[in-house]
């Protein structure tokens, strides 16, 4: 049986055919999330038909539909329970009744983060690893734990998924969550604009002169010689390093996955994170170890997979 993969991305939704940890189809459109989910449904379901048109596919070959979401979820009401800034409408949705009118078929819906770890437990990068945290650097920055053989989800579903809303500064800057300093809001990609601009010397430097100040134009202009651009580097590196020492730190993991596109820069990046974590995290028993997601862009579909397979 196959099934249908949903990723609800800040930036695009993700849609995959998925059959025994394989995607056989795949599409992403743009999401425009600020704008809500009832905009984008009817394009979602549009989608799916398509795919399964193209692989000469009934919804009677398929199993059920995964759906991943940027916030917090209630897996067993199979509802959104907070959101971020993205797709606020979301909050208790039915997304069973939703897939069930659309497709014929019953649903499981989970944290992005999570079904992202999941998908490199089951398929990726983490296989075989039975305690492991994840951190995924995109628009904003993501996390999942895996302790035990397990997902970690809590009695309100928060746990694990809220480390890029760890503070890594007391008094630093507003995040969208509501709180101050978070991982998040000092060294996420929708937070750099606002970092960079603010500092002394943006003006005269390389990057005041890109037309989108991000990872990559950060990390570009430091290549360039750019000592603005380096130091800013630096203290994004601190703030990405503190925070997984925090994770590390509460959830006591053997292994860290990072995923996002900002490891297409792993070769310069992880070594520096590596070593910053190694020096500051406090775990007697040996060093963590360091793995980079195996399947980026489709981690979080694969994930959806394995949960749409446990479906009763």
């Amino acid at each position: 049986m196959y099934s249908i993969g949903l990723d609800f991305g800040g930036t695009y939704i993700k849609t995959g055919l998925l059959k025994n940890g394989q995607v056989k189809a795949f599409r992403k459109v743009r999401s425009h999330s600020g704008e809500g989910l009832l905009p984008v449904l009817e394009t979602v379901k549009e989608t799916v038909a398509d795919l399964l048109i193209e692989q000469s596919l009934p919804f009677e070959n398929c199993a059920g539909v995964g759906i991943a979401f940027p916030g917090l979820v209630d897996v067993d009401r199979k509802t959104v329970l907070s959101t971020n800034k993205k797709y606020d409408d979301a909050v208790n949705f039915s997304f069973q009744k939703w897939s069930e009118e659309a497709f014929g078929l019953p649903v499981a819906v989970d944290n992005d983060a999570k079904a992202a770890l999941l998908g490199e437990i089951t398929h990726g990068s983490a296989k075989n690893e039975s305690d492991a945290i994840m951190v995924i650097f995109g628009t904003g920055i993501g996390t999942a734990a895996y302790i035990n053989s397990r997902l970690l989800r809590g009695k309100h579903h928060q746990a694990g998924c809220l480390g890029g809303h760890i503070s890594t500064d007391r008094d630093g800057h507003p995040c969208t969550c509501g709180s101050i300093g978070c991982m998040e809001a000092e060294s996420s990609n929708w937070a750099l604009p606002i970092i960079a601009r603010e500092r002394e010397g943006f003006e005269e430097s390389l990057l005041a002169g890109e037309s989108v100040i991000d990872y990559k134009s950060v990390i570009e202009c430091a290549g360039r010689g750019d000592s603005f651009s380096r130091r800013l580097l630096d203290d994004l590196i601190g703030h990405w390093s503190a925070g997984i020492v925090n994770l590390i730190h509460a959830y006591d993991p053997e292994t860290v996955i990072l995923s996002g596109g900002l490891m297409k820069s792993k070769d310069l990046l992880l070594p520096r994170i590596e070593a910053e974590v190694h020096r500051r995290a406090w775990t007697p028993w040996g060093k963590v170890k360091f793995i980079v997601a195996e399947n980026p862009e489709i981690s979080v579909l694969l994930g959806l997979d394995a949960l749409v397979r446990d479906l009763p």
